[in-house]
């Protein structure tokens, strides 16, 4: 590349001429050439030097720097201060397109502009693994994390700009010309003119606008009200820069009330609701505080809020954020996966019309509401009738303009009350089913009102409500006491903790910068594991960045180094196979490791959901780790299906608990979530927790019914109970119960052999009736209390189960023996200090994690004539077989056995039918097959 060197002629930047035509008495007309963009940049590394003093100092000295940086343009440069305030505010210039360049496509760019090749050159490998900072690299590692930074002290090293050359109008135009360019080679020309024309400093600061991230907290609110005390309001009715610049270009302009008024394509931001802090009658006493004696109760939808906006046959859909969705809805009647279907509900006297409400999605064939961010997975051609469909519900009409009239009327000074009259006059709009629908509301006087609302929004899987006063005004971008959000899961946080592995990791950026900024965390999956082989499978669930300190992540760091590799998008072969990351890319992490050498980290959150960017199809909202121990046996993470179970089990519809009897109840802890249309968290009532302490493993209800068994669930969670889906973990301060009405499956004999007490589930409901937890000692309730022995196990199976047949050499029975050899060599290696308790029982054992350790066939006899050396027969029982043994017994069947667990036969807790010790030695000890 060609490096610029500073010669004595050019002290002054060569400024372009001036390209637009002005009146002479345009108030807009420049005064003089733009000003050069270090001029600008000095302004923003004074206040970088504020915000690394400290930040209340920075808050304090920016309105200053600002208005003094405006005062002098309009005095100096003219009154359009737009190019300055949209290099300020780059993520809200709406007139400049998408760079569709982050920080990976930028690092190439400037590889090629600087002539570094991307394999072998190691200040390429720097630009490319700037989130971790590449390996012998000279640099400190403060820069680590932070893109511009890095960059720009490649740049520094090699550039010989002693002075910027380019106003902020030439910088305007090449951003411009960079978003638009259609081709590498013109990016890359614009791309060397700033190389050769900037300064490193100064490109420090362009590399930042281009990231649309300056790192000065210079919000919208900030730069606008030091531009023009009316400024950001205006902003927050038309969202334009440019409109806003021009409109008040002067700081003696008033706002005017029809400027400040809505108008159809004008896209503005949307009122915002309150979160509910407040006590329930607390709320309807606010509500209520105006001249209506009622209030208005709306749904609170789980989709995603939109602006519709209709002038004629044109449409726009605009998000909360300002993300422009009208290619996939629908420009006008004839494109889009909604406008088609809705052009024809709008009356023909309206011309103009603003709504306000929620975009969700229906699901033709199940009948209901997908989960929030199935909107973004919407067709635009979308014409299927049983195809997921944009369904949208209105909740406000903010503008309105009958067909002929000059003007349109704004709405959003008119009292909610005239403006729902408006909108459900029927006069601008009818409902079409699916299509586009009027919101759930009624009108409420006090708390019992918004109790029976929500239990009706519960039923229905809705996600909570919206508290409006009637009164209220529509306060653009603004959130009041007007309105008041009520949602489960900010009065109860999901109580019920998860063990999780980490399974890879996200470079964090900022003060994070060269270490992991958060993890992706993993569950077990024991169905697809093969323990024996050494071969473990697992789900992703979800990403945890916040609970861990900053030491923790040092001490994973320090374990985890040369042992990560990074994770290959183009080559997904080089990915782990034993990873399901979901559906998709799913959320692919910077970089993996190996399950063995990870750790486990106990996480909660707030509810479970669905989401199919995970390959457990759930994720936890608002994960956080609570827990971390490096120590801790990877073999504690939690199994998939657990997981699996707690959202079948919670699937039934959710009643409300005492939250909404009058205040609002603090977050309480051992609360699972309950899968809905987003999984909400299952309420308990606090003042029954009969079977607090206690897990219960539920294997049938009073019928036999999926229903029975989970509403048998419901209840004992809800009073305090604990649901486990398999064999539970001995703790002494717990007990443990198995709920069944019989015995004779296999679910029923495995509690036996690991001493649950079986309790028949006419024992829940009757001590529910009691109010405290009857004894379970009472023949009417102990289906079971006998606990397993050894002998009793034994002689449930007759000799044939109890005997292998030794195989013949034709069938290879010699290395079938010496794969069980094997086999017990790799469980003793794997479980070394595996022992057997008192009953016979081991620690392993009642983890589940236990090795299955034998699959073999044999033909029943009750003599064994050919059987392993120093072995002698068990006899056969005198009582006859179940019919479902007998049955296996005479296919030949060989059920799974664990062999010995120091010289002790023992039952093995796998989740198939567990047989037992295959032969016993004269001397009483195990023989090792």
């Amino acid at each position: 590349m060609t490096i610029h060197i500073k010669t004595e002629d050019e002290d002054e930047p060569e400024l372009k001429p001036v390209k637009k035509e002005y009146d002479h008495d345009d108030p807009l007309r420049p005064l003089g050439p733009s000003p050069s963009f270090h001029d600008l940049c000095r302004i923003l590394d004074a206040m970088e030097c504020r915000r690394e003093e400290r930040v209340s100092s920075l808050t304090k000295h920016r309105p200053k720097y600002l208005k003094a940086l405006f005062e002098k343009w309009r005095k100096v440069y003219g009154n359009d201060l737009y190019p300055c305030i949209r290099l300020l505010l780059p993520k809200h210039d709406r007139n400049r397109p998408m760079y569709f360049l982050k920080e990976f496509g930028l690092g190439r760019l400037y590889c090629d502009a600087l002539s570094l090749d991307k394999k072998t050159s190691s200040a390429a490998k720097r630009l490319l693994s700037w989130k971790s900072g590449a390996p012998n690299q000279n640099n400190n590692e403060s820069s680590a994390g932070d893109f511009a930074k890095v960059l720009y002290k490649e740049i520094d090293s090699r550039s010989m700009v002693a002075k910027t050359l380019l106003s902020i109008d030439d910088i305007n135009d090449q951003l411009d010309s960079l978003a638009t360019a259609r081709s590498g080679a013109k990016r890359l020309e614009i791309v060397k003119t700033w190389l050769e024309k900037i300064t490193p400093k100064d490109h420090l600061w362009l590399l930042k606008i281009i990231l649309q991230d300056l790192r000065l907290g210079l919000s919208e609110s900030v730069v606008l009200c030091a531009f023009h005390h009316n400024a950001y309001e205006y902003y927050n009715i038309c969202t334009d820069l440019k409109t806003v610049c021009h409109t008040l270009h002067s700081t003696h302009i008033p706002l005017e009330d029809t400027q400040a008024s809505l108008k159809t394509f004008n896209v503005f931001k949307p009122m915002l609701s309150k979160r509910s802090t407040k006590d329930l009658p607390d709320i309807v006493k606010l509500m209520l505080s105006g001249k209506h004696k009622e209030f208005l109760i709306e749904e609170k939808m789980d989709g995603e809020r939109i602006q519709l906006h209709k002038s004629g046959e044109q449409y726009q859909f605009w998000s909360r954020s300002g993300t422009n969705y009208t290619d996939i809805y629908g420009a006008n009647p004839t494109i889009g996966c909604l406008t088609p279907f809705i052009h024809s509900a709008f009356k023909p006297a309206v011309e103009d019309v603003i709504l306000d409400g929620e975009m969700l999605v229906w699901d033709p064939k199940k009948k209901r509401i997908l989960p929030f961010g199935s909107v973004k997975s919407l067709k635009p051609s979308s014409i299927n009738r049983d195809e997921p469909r944009a369904l949208f519900k209105v909740f406000d009409i903010l503008y309105l303009k009958g067909k002929g009239k000059p003007e349109g009327t704004s709405l959003i000074n008119k009292p909610l009350s005239e403006r729902r009259q408006v909108m459900e006059s029927g006069r601008v709009f009818v409902e079409i089913k699916t299509r586009l629908e009027f919101c759930y509301s009624v009108r409420g006087k006090d708390t019992q009102d918004i109790k029976a609302s929500f239990e009706k929004i519960l039923e229905e899987s809705g996600e909570g409500l919206i508290i409006k006063r009637l009164d209220s005004k529509y306060r653009v971008n603004a959130r009041t006491d007007d309105w008041y959000k009520v949602k489960p899961d900010y009065m109860d946080e999901l109580g019920e903790t998860f063990e999780v592995l980490a399974v890879g990791a996200f470079w964090g950026r900022g003060k994070r910068g060269g270490t992991f900024g958060s993890f992706l965390v993993a569950l077990v999956d024991n169905e697809n594991s093969d323990p024996l082989q050494g071969i473990f499978r697992y789900k992703t669930l979800c990403r945890v960045g916040t609970g861990l300190t900053t030491d923790e992540t040092t001490q994973i760091m320090t374990k985890l180094e040369g042992k990560y590799s990074n994770w290959d998008k183009k080559r997904p072969e080089l990915n782990p196979d034993w990873l399901d990351i979901g559906k998709g890319s799913g959320q692919t992490p910077d970089v993996w490791w190996h399950w063995k050498d990870s750790f486990v980290l106990t996480i909660k959150g707030t509810e479970i959901i669905n989401s199919y960017a995970y390959g457990c199809q759930f994720s936890i909202r608002f994960p956080r780790s609570i827990r971390f121990d490096m120590e801790r046996d990877i073999g504690d993470c939690m199994p998939y299906q657990e997981l699996l179970g707690i959202a079948n089990q919670l699937q039934d519809k959710n009643k409300l608990g005492e939250n909404l009897s009058g205040h609002v109840r603090k977050r309480k802890r051992n609360e699972l979530s309950q899968p809905t249309s987003s999984l909400m968290p299952l309420k308990r009532s606090d003042s029954h927790k009969i079977f607090y302490g206690a897990e219960f493993w539920v294997l049938q209800g009073l019928e036999d019914t999926a229903e029975s068994k989970s509403d048998l669930e419901v209840m004992l969670n809800r009073n305090g109970g604990k649901i486990i889906h398999t064999v539970p973990r001995p703790a002494p301060d717990r007990e443990h119960f198995c709920i069944t009405r019989r015995t004779d499956f296999w679910d029923a004999e495995k509690a036996i052999r690991h001493g649950l007490q079986l309790v028949h589930p006419q024992w829940v409901h009757d001590s529910m009736e009691a109010g405290y937890k009857i004894g379970v000692t009472s023949p009417k309730y102990a289906v079971n209390t006998a606990q397993p022995t050894v002998e009793n196990s034994i002689s449930q199976y007759t000799s044939a189960l109890a005997v292998v047949k030794k195989e013949s050499d034709s069938e290879g029975g010699e290395d079938w023996a010496d794969e069980q050899s094997d086999a017990t060599t790799v469980a003793e290696d794997r479980w070394p200090n595996a022992s057997a308790t008192e009953d016979g029982v081991s620690d392993h054992d009642l983890r589940d994690e236990s090795p299955q350790l034998s699959h073999a066939k044999i033909e029943p006899s009750e003599s064994v004539t050919d059987k392993p050396l120093g072995c002698e027969d068990v006899p056969l029982p005198n009582k006859p077989l179940d019919t479902k043994l007998e049955a296996e017994v005479k296919e030949g069947i060989f059920y799974p056995l664990v062999f010995y667990l120091d010289n002790k036969p023992i039952a093995h807790s796998s989740e198939g039918p567990v047989g037992n010790t295959v032969s016993v030695d004269p001397d009483g000890e195990s023989s090792k097959l």
